[in-house]
């Protein structure tokens, strides 16, 4: 009888220690699922965070862009508000061109010639080269490959000499016309005031203009 009650208890207590590892683990496994879903939840919710933020600063970086390119293209057009479409081309567009460019605009050159270029207010010369376009239309004189100076002469109409026509060769240069000439001759009228462009010398030439002489830079005064 003793041995019966024994044995009773002994599955008794085997029974209870069961009971209890089986509710750990229950306990455990839902712990961990909790647990993974709260992984999950913090993952979805940083991958979510991580697209907005990417998505905020893409916005951003376009909207910069957008700005600065509205920003400048504003400011170019208020530095050519001067432009029309009488012009044929745009003297300060040519500043600091390459040969190659300048060919690209204008062609082959149709003859060169070499000179030595003395930098203002030095006793130094350089090689120089000046290059005639389009029948002798625009020589460029380049320095240390770089277009330095332009004479630009107007062949292409007759334009008077006098105060209330000779602008008209400033705008087919891309020049503004509303400037006061600072040096005045018969022969010649000089312009500081323009902007973009270092200097420019007016020629006459009996009672037309006869051409334009454009330093493009300061560097090349």
């Amino acid at each position: 009888m003793k041995k019966l009650i024994t044995l009773f208890l002994i599955i008794g207590l085997l029974f209870v220690t069961a009971c209890s590892k089986d509710t750990k683990q229950n306990e455990q496994g839902a712990s961990e699922t909790n647990t993974n879903k709260e992984d999950s939840t913090d993952s979805s919710t940083s991958k979510s965070e991580k697209e907005d933020s990417e998505a905020t600063e893409t916005t951003t970086t376009e909207a910069e862009s957008s700005t600065a390119e509205d920003e400048a293209t504003s400011d170019d057009s208020e530095q050519k508000d001067y432009l029309t479409s009488e012009h044929q081309f745009v003297a300060s567009e040519l500043t600091n061109s390459s040969e190659k460019q300048i060919s690209d605009r204008w062609g082959k050159p149709n003859r060169s010639e070499k000179i030595q270029f003395r930098y203002s207010g030095t006793t130094e010369f350089v090689p120089a080269i000046v290059n005639y376009y389009q029948n002798d239309k625009y020589a460029v004189t380049f320095v240390e490959g770089k277009a330095a100076r332009l004479v630009y002469s107007v062949i292409d109409e007759e334009i008077l000499f006098n105060a209330e026509e000779m602008t008209r060769a400033l705008e087919l240069a891309g020049l503004p016309v509303d400037v006061e000439e600072t040096t005045d001759t018969d022969t010649a009228y000089v312009y500081n005031d323009l902007g973009d462009v270092y200097e420019v010398t007016m020629f006459s030439k009996g009672e037309f203009v006869d051409y334009l002489y454009i330093i493009l830079d300061e560097a090349y005064k």
